[in-house]
């Protein structure tokens, strides 16, 4: 049987990054979700998950009051079912109060793919299912060859102090070549366009100057960036991987913005591709 793994956030584009991560790296695996806890909840007690991967601060129900609830139920001890939370907060009582809870282990934010399969593949040994997704291959371009050199700016937080093994799927991700440019065009964040500088670009990630006054793009948000070859404007999707401002004082106006590639249908790959090798 394969392996069921269940997505509770209240954001969908994170739900969707990790869903995809998660299908494309193990493609034999259920990867199903729920909008908070309580949707979490009622599927919990329908089907048996064999992992689950929550988000810390939902509404109505929070990450930590769903692994209380999960920890209370026969099917879902601490010894049968690895439960990962994903969260930003790191002060120690928080900590705490999640391994008190029987969490199994943390997923900082922001995160890359590369981590998150480790994560996965870490939990998964830990209760002897590693089996079920060391067999299963991930499909060519999977999240660790095109995402992997998306390096998280926050540490993982390990519970309480103990040692967690990293486990590194058997998949070789090639090197991404990554291109000094100066493109000037448009970005979007919320909502709100923006003029912004390319400054360096490669087929899945590109990082921007933008001069932001009022909005700061928020990590793991969605992005839409125009990029242009041969007279044809492209309208690519990406999310933000990390802001940082480039002068030394915090109200700095101008952000350095690194975005990582969405889109993944052929025509867009395509036209990153012919852009990519004109520069």
């Amino acid at each position: 049987m394969s392996l069921k793994i269940l997505v509770v956030d209240d954001a969908s584009f994170t739900r969707d990054l990790i869903k995809r991560t998660l299908r494309r790296q193990f493609p034999a695996c259920m990867v199903d979700e729920a909008v908070n806890g309580k949707k979490a909840q009622q599927m919990l007690s329908k089907t048996r998950f064999d992992m689950v991967l929550c988000d810390w601060e939902m509404p109505e129900m929070t990450g930590v009051e769903l692994l209380k609830w999960c920890r209370e139920q026969p099917n879902y001890q601490k010894e049968q079912v690895p439960f990962l939370m994903i969260t930003s907060r790191g002060d120690k009582s928080h900590v705490i109060e999640a391994v008190q809870s029987g969490v199994t282990d943390y997923l900082g934010k922001p995160f890359s793919s590369e981590q998150l399969v480790n994560k996965v593949m870490s939990a998964a040994k830990k209760h002897n299912i590693d089996g079920k997704l060391a067999s299963q291959k991930a499909r060519p371009g999977s999240a660790l060859g095109s995402d992997s050199s998306s390096a998280a700016s926050l540490d993982i937080l390990l519970g309480a102090g103990s040692k967690t093994t990293q486990v590194t799927p058997k998949v070789t991700a090639p090197s991404v070549t990554m291109k000094d440019v100066k493109i000037p065009t448009m970005v979007r964040f919320e909502n709100k366009q923006f003029r912004c500088m390319v400054i360096k670009l490669s087929k899945q990630e590109g990082t921007l100057l933008i001069k932001s006054d009022d909005v700061i793009p928020a990590v793991l948000g969605q992005a839409v960036l125009d990029l242009e070859y041969q007279g044809q404007i492209n309208r690519l999707n990406y999310y933000v991987q990390s802001v940082a401002t480039t002068e030394k004082k915090h109200d700095s106006t101008f952000l350095t913005v690194t975005l990582v590639l969405i889109d993944q249908d052929d025509e867009k790959e395509a036209f990153m591709k012919s852009l990519f090798e004109s520069l």
